[in-house]
């Protein structure tokens, strides 16, 4: 009788600590940050392989339409980004600046002002990312396509 008492007790907390194994990694799954690393390092790994077995990354992509379109994309990054960036910056410097008795309008001018700039530092280093790449790369060991880099 005992022995059979111990089985289903063993039974019951297996499977009571399966439940809560199984409970415990669907509420890891669900938190946007472990779901968004995990699709990061999947995508990592699917272009990590083909970029691995080159010694100059992107030679595939001179002279075609993928040439193309990073010099249309970068082009107008910096030819539209950077007076867009500038010019809410200044319209919400300007705006911290009328805002000079009431409170709530200078927390949105701060807000908008410091969003503006975030913006324009993402623009910059969007501009200067591929030549630190290309440095970095050529430190390390392995390069970049002439034709794949802009600027």
């Amino acid at each position: 009788m005992s022995t059979r008492t111990q089985n289903s007790t063993a039974s019951t907390s297996e499977s009571t600590l399966y439940g809560h194994a199984k409970r415990r990694l669907a509420d890891a799954w669900l938190t946007p940050g472990v779901r968004e690393t995990t699709q990061l390092l999947l995508i990592l790994t699917l272009f990590a392989g083909s970029a691995m077995g080159q010694t100059d990354v992107g030679n595939i992509y001179c002279d075609t339409a993928v040439e193309d379109g990073v010099n249309v994309v970068f082009g107008a990054l910096a030819g539209l980004g950077l007076p867009a960036t500038m010019v809410f910056v200044g319209r919400s410097g300007l705006s911290y600046m009328r805002a000079s008795g009431n409170p709530n309008q200078q927390n949105e001018a701060r807000r908008d002002l410091i969003l503006s700039l975030v913006g324009l530092g993402v623009v910059v280093l969007a501009i200067v990312a591929p030549e630190l790449i290309t440095k970095f790369g050529d430190n390390v060991g392995f390069g970049f396509s002439d034709c794949v880099t802009p600027f």
